[in-house]
Parts: structure tokens; sequence; C-alpha cells
């Protein structure tokens, strides 16, 4: 399989990749509320870009979307901890090849998900444990190898990659623009919590 446009967008948006890791590299599970700010601001970027990709027909592109969709897992998480969240607005997807860029960052994010998952499994008596839905959601289904092969191989991928990484781009800034409030969160706690048996993030 060739990787022309998957290098290409993932040169394009590296910069973005690479502030959403170390913003989620911040967050300590062990502490619930960190936890519970992950999952709001999953749910509050991913739920409107997922609902935009399906106003637009993305299973028309992606043949086997409905296995892929993870709203249903993460309401699930939402419900379990109680958690309430305020979705963005939706993007506007002008062109099948946006919605491809948007469905690569969901895809490519379920191998951040095993990550958060290995994490937290380092703590299995929190409650956090019983709301793993979302970072469990396509365990052993390859959705990552075989939604590269549809990309690499689609026509509207091909013919208009700068729209593939436009829809990337939104797909990243919003996942940004929800995680943006657990920064203050995490100065915030630590600054509050030290001396009381929590040791500071890394910067």
């Amino acid at each position: 399989m060739g990787a022309a446009i998957w290098d290409t967008i993932r040169d394009a948006t590296q910069m973005s990749h690479s502030r959403l890791d170390a913003a989620l590299s911040k967050l300590d599970l062990a502490i619930p509320r960190y936890y519970e700010g992950f999952l709001r601001s999953q749910a509050e970027a991913l739920f409107p870009i997922e609902a935009a990709l399906e106003a637009n027909r993305i299973e028309s592109l992606i043949p086997d979307w409905t296995l892929r969709v993870r709203t249903p897992a993460l309401e699930r998480d939402l419900a379990t901890l109680n958690i309430t969240c305020n979705p963005l607005p939706l993007p506007e997807f002008g062109s099948a090849a946006e919605m491809l860029g948007a469905v690569y960052v969901l895809e490519a994010s379920r191998m951040g998900a095993r990550v958060m998952l290995a994490r937290l499994a380092e703590h299995p008596d929190s409650d956090a444990m019983n709301a793993t839905a979302y970072l469990r959601h396509g365990f052993g289904k390859r959705f990552w190898p075989s939604f590269l092969t549809l990309l690499e191989t689609h026509p509207a991928a091909q013919n208009d990659m700068a729209g593939v990484v436009r829809g990337a781009e939104t797909a990243f800034a919003m996942f940004e623009t929800t995680l943006r409030p657990m920064e203050n969160i995490v100065v915030g706690f630590t600054r509050a919590n030290k001396g009381n048996g929590y040791a500071p993030l890394p910067g």
C-alpha cells in the first residue's frame, strides 16, 4: 500500500497533532476530575464531528461506518460517570475529501485511546474503569489499517489532497478547542494539591 496521502496529511498536521498529544500527556487519569474532563472534551468534539459526517452521508464513502462510529460508546461513559457536556457546533465539510480528512483524525485517535486505557489500567480500583467503552471501542477490528487502505485508494482523496488536509485540520482544531479548558484545570488542581500526595504534572 502506498502512503503518499497518509504522509501528506501527517506532515501537514504535525504541529496540530503534537499540540494535542502534549496536552493529553499532562492528564493524570488517576485523578477522577482529569478523566471526567478528558471524556467531556472528547465528547464535545466527537459528537458534532460524527453528526456532521453522518449528515453528509459518510457511509457512502466508508461502508462500515456504523461499526466505526463512537458516539454511542462515549454517551454510555458519560452517563456512567454522570458527566454533562456542551458540544461544539457541527463543522461544515464541503467535500468528500474533507470528510475523509476528518475521519483520518478520528481513526488515528484510536491509538491514543489505547495509551490512555493502559495508563488508566494502572488504577484498576478507579470508578473510571467502569466507563471505558469509548477507549475500548474497536479493539481487534483493525480499523486503522483498513481506513488507510481506503484513504490511499479513494478517488476523492487522490484528487483533492488539500481537501483531506483541511478536513483533518478542522477535526484537530475542534479537539484542541475542547481540551483547552482542561489545561486550566490541570494548573489549578496541581497547585491546590501540592503537598497532598499529588505529584506535579510535567510541563
